[in-house]
C-alpha cells in the first residue's frame, strides 16, 4: 500500500532549496560585477576627490595665510597714518575714516605715555589690558599683542612722544567663518611669536623659532602635516612675516573639508541596498506568484492521492501564468480521471451485479437439484439409496451455501466464515436429523474470510467430517463440535471433534468420506490429521492462507463500507 504521509508525499525543502534563496543567490551573482566595479570606481573616485580637495584646501589655506598677513600689514600701515588723520580731522572723524578703510578692525584707541586714554572710537570699546606683550624699544615700536580679558588681538604702535596707537581686530580676524565654510569646522587661524608664544589659535604645531624657521623658511608659505595630542592628523599652511615678526598658521583636518561626504563605503552600500530591495521584491513576488499557488497545487494533488477525487486547484489572479497553466492541466487531468473512475465504477457495478446474479442462479440451480433429489428419494425404498441421496444432498447444500454467502457478501471474491458456517451447520443438522437421533452439532468460529476457491472444499470437508461423526461415531448419541480458527496470520485450522466411540486405528479408515476429506486437504495444499478426543475422534484440517485471504479485494468502490 502506498504511503501518503505528509513527510513523504510533500517534503519541506531545505532553506538552500527554497525558491527565494535560489533567486536571491542568482541576483547576488548578477549584481556582484556591479558591486566590485562600483567599489573600485568609488575608491578611485574618493582618492581623486581627496587629492583634489587637498590641493584646493592647500590653496585656500595658503591664500588665507597670505590674507591674514595682508590684514596685519594693512593694520601696521594704518597705525603709521593714524596720527596724521587724527591731527587733521580730530579723534572721532579721523578714527572713523581709518576704520572705514580697515574693515576688519573694530576700534582705535590712543593712550598717552601714562596709559590714559585720550582718544577712543567707538566710545564703547573696553579698556585695554595687554597680556604678556613685547616691550617697545627704540628699534621696534610696533607690536602685536593679546588682550587679557577677551583674548582679542591688538596692533599697537608707539610714537616718539610716547603715545600708543592701538587697533583692535575683529574676532577670528574676520576670516574664520569663511575658512570654516571652505575648510570645515576644524579650521583654525594661529598667530605665533618667534619665541613660540601663542597669541591666537590652538590645535596647531607648537614649535620653537629655530624649528619653525627651518621648516617654514623665510617670506614664503610652507605646507606641513602634524598630529595633535589626541592623535588627529592635521595639515597646516605656515608663513613668517618679517615686518610683523610673527608666524601665521592656518590649520585644518588632514582629511579635508569635503572628503567625509563621499567614501567608498557609501558607494559600495548602493548595490548592497539594491540587492536587499531586489531580494525583498523576490521574497514577496515569489510568495504571491509561485510559492502560494504551488502550495495549493501540491495540496490538491495530495488530497487527490488520498482519494478525494473532487479536489481541484483554485488560484487567484496574482499567480503566475505558468502556474495557472499547471493548475488548469491538473484540473483537466483530475476531471478526466474522475470521469474514468466513474466509468470504471459503473462497469464494476455491472460486473458486480452479474457475478451476484450468477452466484444466485447457481445457488437456485443447486436448490433445484436438491429438490429433484428429494423427489427421487421419495420414490426409492432402499436404505442404501436413500443414504446416498442424503449424502449427495448435503454436499450440494454445502456448495449452495458457499454461493449464497458469496452473493450476499460485499466482496464477491471472499466469504465471511461465521454466517456461512452457521447456515452450513443448520443445513447439515436438518439433513442428518441430528435432533431426532438425540445428537447436537455446535460450532466455534473466529472472525475470518475465505476465498471462493477455498470455501467450497472447506464446506465439503465439514460436511464429510460431520457426516462421518454422526453416522459412525455417535451411534448412541453425543455431540459434534466444529471449530474454525487462525493459529497464525497465514494459516487456517478447521477442527471437527465428536464425543463418540472413536477409532482405535485411524490408518484403517478407508471409507468414501475419509478419502474425500483427504482429497479436499490435498486440493487446499493442507494437512489432515486425526487424533483422539477421549472419548471420540478429532479430524483437524490445516490449510495455508494467501494474501488474498487476508485482505479481500472489493470489486466495486460503491460496495465499500462507509467509514
Amino acid at each position: 500500500m502506498t504511503d501518503l504521509s505528509p513527510d513523504i508525499a510533500a517534503p519541506r525543502p531545505a532553506w538552500w532549496n527554497s525558491l527565494r534563496m535560489r533567486f536571491g543567490f542568482l541576483l547576488a551573482l548578477a549584481l556582484l560585477p556591479w558591486l566590485l566595479l562600483t567599489a573600485l570606481g568609488a575608491y578611485e573616485s574618493v582618492q581623486r576627490n581627496r587629492l583634489s580637495q587637498t590641493r584646493t584646501a592647500d590653496l585656500v589655506s595658503t591664500g588665507a595665510v597670505t590674507e591674514v598677513g595682508l590684514i596685519l600689514e594693512s593694520g601696521r600701515l594704518g597705525l603709521n597714518a593714524a596720527s596724521e588723520l587724527i591731527a587733521d580731522e580730530g579723534c572721532e572723524a579721523g578714527s572713523a575714516e581709518l576704520l572705514a578703510r580697515l574693515r576688519v578692525y573694530d576700534a582705535l584707541v590712543i593712550q598717552d605715555p601714562s596709559g590714559e586714554v585720550i582718544c577712543r572710537y567707538p566710545g564703547q570699546v573696553f579698556d585695554l589690558r595687554v597680556e604678556n606683550a613685547d616691550a617697545f624699544t627704540p628699534e621696534r615700536r610696533f607690536r602685536i599683542a593679546r588682550a587679557e580679558d577677551s583674548g582679542r588681538i591688538f596692533l599697537q604702535r608707539q610714537r616718539r612722544n610716547g603715545q600708543v596707537y592701538t587697533l583692535v581686530l575683529q574676532d577670528g580676524l574676520g576670516m574664520i567663518d569663511v575658512l570654516e565654510a571652505t575648510l570645515g569646522d576644524s579650521a583654525v587661524i594661529a598667530l605665533t611669536k618667534p619665541d613660540g608664544r601663542r597669541l591666537l589659535g590652538d590645535n596647531v604645531p607648537k614649535t620653537d623659532n629655530a624649528t619653525l624657521r627651518e621648516t617654514v623658511g623665510t617670506d614664503r608659505v610652507t605646507l606641513m602635516e602634524y598630529e595633535t595630542v589626541e592623535g588627529e592628523a592635521r595639515r597646516a599652511a605656515v608663513s613668517y612675516f618679517r615686518d610683523l615678526d610673527i608666524y601665521v598658521t592656518v590649520a585644518r583636518s588632514a582629511r579635508g573639508a569635503l572628503s567625509t561626504l563621499i567614501n567608498p563605503y557609501t558607494a559600495v552600500l548602493l548595490p548592497i541596498f539594491a540587492w536587499m530591495v531586489g531580494f525583498g521584491l523576490i521574497w514577496l513576488g515569489t510568495q504571491s506568484l509561485l510559492i502560494t499557488p504551488l502550495a495549493k497545487v501540491r495540496g490538491a494533488a495530495r488530497h487527490y492521492a488520498q482519494g478525494k477525487l473532487d479536489s481541484r486547484v483554485r488560484l487567484s489572479d496574482s499567480a503566475a501564468g505558468e502556474v495557472h497553466g499547471l493548475a488548469n492541466t491538473f484540473n483537466r487531468m483530475a476531471g478526466q480521471l474522475e470521469d474514468r473512475d466513474a466509468r470504471i465504477a459503473d462497469n464494476l457495478d455491472e460486473k458486480d451485479t452479474l457475478l451476484r446474479e450468477i452466484h444466485h442462479r447457481v445457488k437456485n440451480n443447486l436448490q433445484i437439484i436438491t429438490s429433484l433429489l428429494n423427489m427421487q428419494e421419495r420414490k426409492v425404498s432402499s436404505e442404501e439409496a436413500i443414504g446416498a441421496i442424503s449424502e449427495t444432498r448435503s454436499r450440494i447444500n454445502a456448495i449452495a451455501a458457499v454461493h449464497r454467502g458469496l452473493y450476499e457478501s460485499d466482496d464477491l471474491r471472499s466469504i465471511d466464515v461465521s454466517p456461512f458456517v452457521t447456515r452450513l451447520i443448520g443445513s447439515i443438522s436438518e439433513s442428518l436429523g441430528v435432533e431426532q437421533r438425540g445428537m447436537t452439532v455446535g460450532y466455534e468460529v473466529e472472525p475470518c474470510t475465505l476465498t471462493a476457491d477455498n470455501a467450497i472444499p472447506v464446506a465439503l470437508f465439514i460436511v464429510e467430517a460431520v457426516g462421518n461423526a454422526v453416522e459412525h461415531g455417535l451411534s448412541e448419541g453425543g455431540s459434534v463440535t466444529v471449530s474454525i480458527r487462525k493459529p497464525a496470520p497465514a494459516e487456517l485450522e478447521v477442527r471437527v471433534a465428536d464425543t463418540g466411540r472413536g477409532v482405535a486405528d485411524t490408518a484403517s479408515m478407508r471409507g468414501i468420506g475419509t478419502r474425500l476429506m483427504q482429497g479436499f486437504a490435498r486440493q487446499l495444499s493442507g494437512e489432515l490429521v486425526y487424533s483422539d478426543n477421549e472419548p471420540g475422534l478429532v479430524a483437524t484440517l490445516t490449510i495455508p492462507l494467501s494474501d488474498q485471504d487476508e485482505e479481500p479485494f472489493q470489486v466495486s468502490r460503491r460496495n465499500r463500507p462507509t467509514p
